[in-house]
């Protein structure tokens, strides 16, 4: 199973992948709150790099907080638009 998990609730930005308990993939920016601008080019960045393909994801993670609230929406509508 590969699972996208996307950490959005601080500074740092963090994406990964992780298939079958083994971290295939991890891209972390630390670059201020700018979330917005930078989540979707990351994640498309990493996946594209690694030889992922999207459509092979399984399952989107995205973390809960505690956290900047805006930073925690971001994540979330940015899982729900993937999903």
């Amino acid at each position: 199973m590969k699972i996208l998990s996307i950490e959005s609730s601080g500074h740092v930005a963090s994406t990964a992948v992780i298939e079958d308990e083994v971290l295939r993939a991890e891209f972390t920016l630390n670059n201020g709150l700018t979330h917005s601008e930078t989540l979707m080019p990351m994640l498309a960045g990493m996946l594209e790099l690694c030889g992922i393909d999207k459509h092979s994801i399984d399952a989107i993670a995205v973390s809960a907080g505690p956290g900047s609230f805006t930073g925690l929406r971001i994540g979330a509508a940015t899982a729900k638009g993937l999903a």
